[in-house]
């Protein structure tokens, strides 16, 4: 028979061990949590030092093309990487990507040698008239199939979506050439670089400070200017 000290004694050891469990317990929630709503990193330059980059012969500037919807969340994460490449089956290579699928299917294109990386790579125009064009084709396809979704055909107070063209600079180290007929004028300004290279502009908190640069280095400019 337990004494009174012994029953002290354990159930003091009870309350300890069961805190202890809560502890770990309310540590792990915490570590899940963070993961689970952990900030994603904005992915995007602004126009001052976009300028800058392309300056110094680092970065060039070039356009992207897509739905409305997906050029406004790659403006915070960044452009998505392309899925295609190593596996030659178009169905499985574009999966993950219903505008091209859906233009894949009605086109009945077939691929032709080396394209994005899986997972890796993503295509972008180049900063040119013609390439600007090119990239208005892509925001007017991911627009219809957006617009085409039953989800939104079905929601009559939903605004039709109607595509979007962004700015983008790229780093020079890694762009390639596409692997389309380059006779072709819009062809031509297709390129291939990382996903991460590829990085969105637009305007943040450093406008302000890009702006005051500028007009004192206008202000600098006007003062040793010849007479």
């Amino acid at each position: 028979m337990k004494t009174y000290s012994q029953f002290i004694t354990e159930a003091r050891e009870l309350d300890e061990s069961k805190g202890k469990l809560a502890k770990i317990a309310f540590k792990g929630i915490k570590k899940l949590g963070k993961k689970l709503f952990k900030k994603v990193p904005k992915r995007s330059i602004d126009p001052y030092f976009a300028q800058k980059a392309v300056e110094r012969g680092t970065m060039v500037r070039g356009f992207h093309g897509q739905s409305a919807k997906n050029i406004a969340k790659y403006k915070k994460t960044g452009v998505t990487p392309a899925v295609s490449g190593v596996n030659m089956d178009v169905m499985k290579q574009y999966k993950n990507n219903p505008a091209t699928l859906d233009w894949i299917k009605k086109s009945g294109w077939k691929p032709k040698g080396n394209q994005a990386r899986s997972g890796v790579d993503a295509y972008f125009a180049t900063g040119t008239k013609e390439g600007k064009r090119q990239a208005g084709i892509y925001a007017k396809r991911g627009a219809r199939f957006e617009n085409e979704r039953l989800k939104n055909v079905l929601n009559p107070f939903k605004k039709k979506d109607k595509g979007e063209v962004m700015d983008v600079v790229v780093n020079k180290k890694s762009i390639r050439k596409g692997w389309k007929d380059l006779r072709n004028a819009g062809t031509e300004t297709e390129r291939i670089a990382k996903a991460k290279d590829i990085i969105p502009v637009v305007p943040g908190p450093s406008s302000k400070v890009g702006k005051y640069r500028l007009v004192q280095q206008l202000k600098k400019d006007r003062l040793n200017k010849p007479k």
